[in-house]
């Protein structure tokens, strides 16, 4: 009963935001649930989970761009958790400009249909962690928005943001200068989770040796190791994967 009261709670809120509604997928865009359909052929274990975006076409269909809103254009299986632990399997595509994961379209209904974007509702795609949090960005501003865990330490978590940013092109000016066309840009910035308890401060992260070293100063001999494995392999620290090297390579000392 607890459990059925959350997630009206959940529905209840979904629906007080302008333009969205509550989607009902049918169960042929999801599998592997803990729970079985009902008779209407629906998930009601996932009915909490997602939005459907009403009148809606996708930026790209409005005006030439160059490249794309999403890191992935394929939709990907995605497992999706609660805090009742893992609710199903759906088809979800990470786009970069909006935050937001869709879901695949299906034969009854081709509107725009979104993950929930809720703290405690998260999903696992290609082996990467995605969650919604509130974080503070490169101007101490607080923001919420998805994160990609990237390592996740006993006193601390390395995040990922992913972002598709909108850059307008424009014209030559002489018949010399060539156009400029409207493009979408990749930005990856890190950020820090420190953990205190049950809850978690999440600022930005600042690439770079000085930064990550001093992350490990209080322990001598981490720190001196993980040194040796930077120098060892060569790692830049002010590339996002090396440095999540570092905090994985630091997780089995």
């Amino acid at each position: 009963m607890k459990k059925m009261n959350r997630k009206i709670c959940f529905l209840s809120i979904a629906m007080t935001v302008s333009t969205i509604s509550i989607a009902q997928l049918p169960a042929s865009n999801f599998s592997a649930s803990n729970v079985d359909l009902d008779v209407t052929g629906r998930n009601p274990r996932l009915d909490f989970a997602f939005q459907q975006v009403r009148n809606r076409k996708p930026i790209e269909k409005k005006i030439k761009i160059q490249g794309s809103a999403y890191f992935n254009e394929e939709y990907r299986k995605a497992s999706i958790y609660s805090v009742d632990g893992i609710e199903g399997v759906l088809l979800l595509r990470y786009d970069g400009f909006r935050d937001q994961f869709e879901i695949k379209p299906t034969a009854n209904n081709e509107e725009t249909q979104i993950l929930l974007p809720r703290e405690d509702i998260y999903c696992v795609i290609n082996g990467k962690t995605a969650k919604f949090k509130g974080y503070n960005d490169k101007k101490g501003k607080f923001e919420q928005g998805y994160l990609f865990v990237l390592a996740d330490l006993e006193d601390m978590v390395l995040y990922e943001k992913r972002t598709k940013l909108f850059k307008e092109g424009k014209e030559g000016t002489t018949s010399l200068e060539l156009d400029v066309p409207n493009r979408f840009v990749e930005s990856r910035q890190l950020f820090l989770g420190k953990k205190n308890g049950d809850k978690e401060e999440i600022q930005f992260f600042k690439t770079s040796k000085k930064e990550v070293y001093s992350l490990f100063d209080g322990e001598p001999e981490a720190s001196k190791k993980i040194k040796q494995f930077v120098g060892k392999n060569r790692l830049n620290l002010k590339e996002p994967s090396d440095v999540a090297k570092v905090f994985r390579y630091y997780n089995t000392l």
